[in-house]
């Protein structure tokens, strides 16, 4: 499978898939952070669910379907690895415990939907955000990424005010640094007691399902960049 493998940096805002729309390539998250987003009659989009190192875009074609479902854009720069739609049911078909994987990560990725549909509907937006900023920082690896407040408003399907409110509520509270679109993790106890249940709930769904998981030897490197 690693042959079939490239690396690849993926640029913010950059448009994977869109609706109804042949998937040209698969693509494993290692620093990058993907959004699958639900487009409105509107002319908007709500976020759905995010992928980063623990998953993958491109679910559709193990499921035996070549359309993408979503709108997938990169919502944070960082690198991927990626390959042919060819070369990824060829690997499927060869690796027993690749399917296994992917069998736990869709159970993981409609237990996040779902957990991300009630959030959307029953809690405020401060504890919204802080959820989607602590699901963000598992998957960047890191404390400080690029992020504006447009563009988290559009994820969250509110206002960009109320966004800047709530960050500015947030960076004196000392949860959180921001400057000129530099987003640092300051206090992450403090943000996860700002945030709603269902970030505890959705890290408690991936962990259940891929306790007993592993991937195989050549995509445990793709993902970590080892090896």
């Amino acid at each position: 499978m690693l042959p079939r493998l490239q690396t690849q940096h993926l640029t913010a805002k950059q448009v994977l898939g869109m609706p109804d729309e042949p998937i040209q390539r698969v693509y494993f998250p290692r620093g990058a952070v993907i959004s699958l987003l639900v487009p409105m009659e509107s002319g908007a989009s709500v976020e759905a669910a995010t992928v980063g190192w623990e998953g993958m875009f491109g679910l559709p074609v193990y499921l035996g379907d070549g359309l993408a479902q979503d709108e997938t854009v990169c919502q944070i720069s960082g690198e991927a690895a990626s390959m042919s739609v060819t070369a990824f049911r060829q690997a499927v078909a060869d690796c027993p415990e690749l399917q296994t994987l992917l069998q736990r990560y869709a159970l993981a990725l409609m237990g996040q939907m779902a957990r991300t549909a009630g959030c959307n509907r029953a809690h405020p937006v401060e504890e919204r955000c802080a959820r989607w900023l602590l699901m963000t920082h598992d998957r960047v690896g890191q404390d400080e990424f690029f992020l504006t407040h447009e563009f988290l408003a559009a994820m969250l399907g509110v206002r960009r005010a109320s966004v800047t409110l709530v960050a500015g509520q947030f960076q004196q509270a000392g949860l959180i640094r921001y400057r000129r679109g530099n987003l640092t993790i300051v206090d992450r106890e403090g943000l996860e007691e700002a945030s709603c249940e269902d970030y505890r709930l959705t890290h408690h769904i991936y962990e259940r399902l891929y306790r007993t998981a592993t991937p195989p030897p050549q995509l445990a490197r793709a993902w970590t960049g080892r090896g």
